[in-house]
């Protein structure tokens, strides 16, 4: 069944597979970074699902996620601009004056790849990437509130390009407002963690017993980390029917145009 999919999505040769394998590339680097430094990651979301259901990609995917409690991301982000390979960049709110989220990247430069999303369009460094989401126990209502601020007093400013602004409000949320939630409400169930405050997707958690001590997953012909309990996992983020394929696969397809050199 896979590989009557990647015919039709990703057939070798083609811009997707050619970008799912440079994106293959900078994960296999950051996981040597992590091993160096025994930085717990794990692979997250739709490409944990596409190492369970297809030992890869997903044949329509066209990015890699991989997550971390948040004490390990603030390491690895202070890590990675030193030992990335030169072709590889780290992207966040400090190292791309347009970039607008609270998770960060790494990025190809040998790659561009033009995204219809409007929060993409100020970015300095658009190529092949994958996400790295920080995670962190939470106060749901705290969270829906921080959500709140950050999607109105930040990304509600990138379509204006009020780039003081945005900064302004960003250093206010991040270095004061959110810091202040942490320390009144460090968490609302013991053992849950939700990614960190402002980047939304609040309805998914992550339980802890379900992902530590890690586990190990092969993906494109690679062994990466992966939760302890994959299933329990991909059913709480899909549902118990994870396993079989989407009905309407055109949705879930990206609008992109990419360029690999």
């Amino acid at each position: 069944l896979t590989e009557r999919f990647k015919n039709i999505y990703n057939p070798e040769g083609s811009a997707l597979r050619n970008l799912q394998l440079r994106m293959l590339e900078i994960l296999r680097a950051v996981d040597n970074i992590c091993k160096k430094h025994n930085i717990p990651y794990w692979l997250s979301s739709g490409t944990l699902l596409g190492a369970v259901r297809h030992r890869g990609f997903i044949p329509w995917d066209d990015d890699i996620d991989i997550e971390l409690l948040r004490e390990d991301y603030q390491k690895l982000i202070d890590i990675l601009p030193k030992e990335l390979p030169e072709e590889y960049v780290l992207q966040t709110v400090s190292s791309d004056s347009g970039y607008v989220y609270l998770y960060a990247k790494v990025r190809d430069t040998n790659s561009n790849i033009e995204e219809k999303c409007v929060f993409n369009k100020h970015f300095k460094y658009k190529g092949a990437f994958i996400d790295i989401f920080p995670l962190e126990p939470t106060n749901k209502h705290l969270a829906k509130i921080a959500s709140v601020c950050y999607n109105r007093m930040c990304l509600g400013l990138v379509k204006s390009k009020a780039g003081k602004a945005f900064r302004f409000n960003h250093n206010l949320l991040t270095n004061i407002v959110f810091p202040l939630f942490r320390l009144i409400s460090p968490s609302y169930k013991k053992g849950i963690v939700h990614h960190t405050y402002g980047v939304g997707f609040l309805d998914y958690e992550r339980r802890l017993e379900e992902v530590f001590p890690l586990s190990k997953v092969t993906f494109e012909g690679h062994e990466f980390n992966a939760p302890k309990d994959c299933n329990a996992y991909l059913k709480r983020l899909y549902g118990d029917d994870y396993m079989n394929i989407p009905d309407n696969i055109e949705n879930h397809i990206a609008d992109t145009n990419i360029k690999i050199w």
